[in-house]
């Protein structure tokens, strides 16, 4: 994930863009339809994800969880979570997951701009090439030092797109649902359930996947070329973590690599639904 804020704001009804990425959106608001040209998108130009290999934030699991699990650990630049894989025979055919919008502040010794953003995705870790992914980030302003909380979406390599029109607040609890329907094909659903609001993005053409991997992640985004600072966040718990396969059998978190940023963020896995990634 990359970022460089661009001062175009406008609708989304249907849009082409250049590498032929075509969608239509839709929502509602506490259970009302929102009229189209009330839901606003903030294009942002991004990179490619790069990765080697209700009420305040709290522990929302902690009745339910019993113990840690051991799973496979890996180190990364960049991503922070779970990561799991389906074999091509059984692809992955949606993403699911709730947490709640964290808290960010200033890291020490970290450059300008700060962030961190919380996602799920398809793909993106051992298929590259492409990454589907909606969540979202906290920044720190470089001049001002002010913070910010936006929804956002993605089909890496093209452009992400900020949900400008989407309230947003610290201890919001978020849903997001992607459904590929094809290789080429999705739904992204997103849905902040504390403030009964939704949009749904519907993708006709967008750049091949795989869905070979299932993504739960606390991400350090680029900025330009270079990682920005990663502003410390409040810990990060995504529940009813799965994801639903073609052929059948759900995918969970239970044997997936636990992705850490050394030094800065660690991730561990609790049962087949429910992971935590945390600052350090």
């Amino acid at each position: 994930m990359r970022w460089i804020q661009l001062l175009l704001l406008g609708s989304a009804l249907l849009l082409e863009s250049a590498t032929a990425l075509k969608y239509e959106v839709s929502g509602t608001r506490k259970g009302v339809p929102i009229p189209k040209e009330q839901i606003k998108f903030a294009p942002y130009q991004f990179g490619r994800s790069k990765n080697n290999g209700p009420g305040a934030a709290v522990d929302p699991a902690a009745n339910k969880i019993k113990k840690k699990r051991s799973n496979p650990i890996s180190n990364s630049a960049n991503w922070c979570g779970a990561v799991n894989h389906s074999p091509t025979t059984n692809k992955i055919k949606s993403v699911h997951s709730f947490w709640q919008v964290p808290g960010c502040t200033k890291r020490t010794g970290h450059t300008y701009p700060q962030a961190a953003a919380v996602w799920v995705g398809i793909d993106g870790n051992t298929w590259p090439s492409a990454l589907l992914q909606s969540g979202t980030v906290c920044k720190i302003d470089t001049a001002t030092s002010a913070t910010r909380h936006e929804a956002w979406w993605q089909w890496v390599p093209d452009t992400a797109y900020t949900i400008s029109s989407m309230p947003l607040a610290v201890g919001d609890w978020i849903e997001v649902t992607i459904n590929a329907t094809s290789d080429t094909a999705a739904t992204i659903k997103f849905d902040n359930v504390s403030q009964d609001e939704q949009v749904v993005v519907t993708v006709t053409s967008g750049p091949t996947l795989a869905r070979k991997d299932a993504d739960w992640v606390v991400e350090r985004p680029y900025y330009g070329s270079s990682l920005a600072g990663f502003a410390k966040f409040d810990t990060t718990w995504f529940e009813d973590a799965y994801a639903t396969r073609t052929t059948g059998g759900n995918l969970g978190i239970l044997g997936a690599t636990q992705y850490q940023i050394p030094g800065l963020c660690n991730s561990t896995e609790y049962d087949n639904a429910n992971s935590v990634s945390f600052s350090l």
